[in-house]
């Protein structure tokens, strides 16, 4: 059964892929091989999430955590402050 977290998890993790897909981005400092590595991951994690598939949950929190993926994504192209928004909402979410 879909919960409200689930819920708001699917959003988040479509929004940091628009942004994402928006524009190249440089990986340079993440641990991502390229730009398509990252748009991929993430793209997987949305559609697990779209098919209600919790089982890369852990691999989620760690995405978010500070110095994650995701930070260093964001922190090298731009938008560490939207980044730091989205990780406050998914920090807020029930572990599952």
């Amino acid at each position: 059964m879909e919960t409200a977290d689930d819920r708001e998890a699917l959003l988040i993790m479509e929004e940091v892929l628009a942004i994402v897909r928006s524009v190249p981005h440089d990986t340079t400092w993440t641990s991502y091989e390229d730009w398509d590595a990252a748009v991929s991951d993430i793209r997987d994690h949305v559609e697990r999430l779209r098919l209600g598939d919790l089982s890369r949950w852990p691999d989620l929190r760690f995405l978010f955590a500070p110095t994650g993926r995701l930070q260093e994504l964001a922190i090298g192209n731009g938008w560490s402050g939207r980044y730091l928004s989205l990780a406050e909402r998914f920090d807020a979410l029930s572990p599952a």
